[in-house]
């Protein structure tokens, strides 16, 4: 079988990328933009990328485990996959990995949760969890609190999440999770290095910013689905060769020893 790492690169050299910059405190900026071919839309996510060093991040890579693992789980995240590609920033050209999600949205239809949070809240007080109650999202929430503390997801800021406007109001799939795992790490020594029991600090807008905190916030049992070990190899289908069997096997305990902490919220 062919790997993600031996396919021939997909040609992406006339996309025109938008920089956003980090929310957290990280180095470089993310690169992302939109393709639209025969009236499909997808949204194309580079990974970490400066003038100097050009596309060094594995966020990219994150993005697919995430959004495989949210799959298994039934948890409503965007569908995604990982290609090969070629692209020009700056003048160069670069081969690296892009995360491909298929477009859910339409013109005028979301709006950033934390924009909705502003206009609706019942006062100063109401808080972005108590809104969500309000709402009858409780369950959806609960179910992001556990996918973002099994991904160890360091950014669901006020815009990764989205109300949706169109056939009423419901809430977007989990977004932007390229932030996640061991984002941090740069090589083997430190991915080895990196402490997966820690609870880090989080930038959340909803809920506390500790996600071991946010788990205590879940006050009923939700439903989504079992974790089984042999899932790793579904989570890591094709990607020998795209990051290094340590980062691998790191990101695999992060997973598993935190499914650990989170089925007993789990209803069949």
């Amino acid at each position: 079988m062919v790997g993600i790492a031996d396919e021939e690169p997909w040609d992406l050299r006339d996309i025109v990328w938008s920089r956003v910059a980090g929310s957290l405190a990280s180095d470089g900026v993310y690169m992302k933009a939109l393709l639209t071919v025969d009236g499909a839309s997808q949204y194309l996510k580079l990974s970490r990328y400066d003038s100097y060093r050009g596309i060094y991040g594995h966020e990219s890579v994150n993005e697919l485990i995430a959004c495989r693992l949210g799959k298994l789980l039934g948890f409503c995240v965007p569908e995604g996959t990982l290609r090969r590609c070629l692209v020009r920033i700056d003048g160069k050209d670069h081969v690296d990995y892009v995360f491909a999600a298929q477009s859910y949205k339409t013109a005028g239809s979301r709006v950033a949760f934390e924009d909705f949070y502003v206009d609706n809240r019942l006062s100063g007080k109401e808080s972005p969890l108590d809104l969500c109650k309000r709402f009858g999202w409780s369950g959806y929430i609960y179910k992001m609190f556990i996918f973002d503390y099994l991904v160890l997801n360091r950014d669901r800021h006020g815009a990764n999440l989205e109300v949706m406007k169109n056939g009423g109001i419901r809430l977007s799939p989990y977004l932007d999770n390229g932030l996640s795992f061991i984002c941090s790490c740069t090589n083997d020594a430190e991915a080895k290095a990196f402490n997966t029991a820690e609870d880090r600090p989080v930038n959340n807008f909803i809920g506390e910013k500790r996600l071991a905190l946010n788990l205590n916030k879940i006050d009923k049992q939700v439903k989504f689905n079992e974790l089984k070990e042999p899932d790793m190899h579904v989570l890591f289908d094709g990607l020998s060769g795209v990051l290094s069997d340590c980062f691998l096997s790191v990101i695999w305990k992060i997973i598993w020893s935190r499914w650990q902490d989170v089925a007993k919220f789990r209803i069949a």
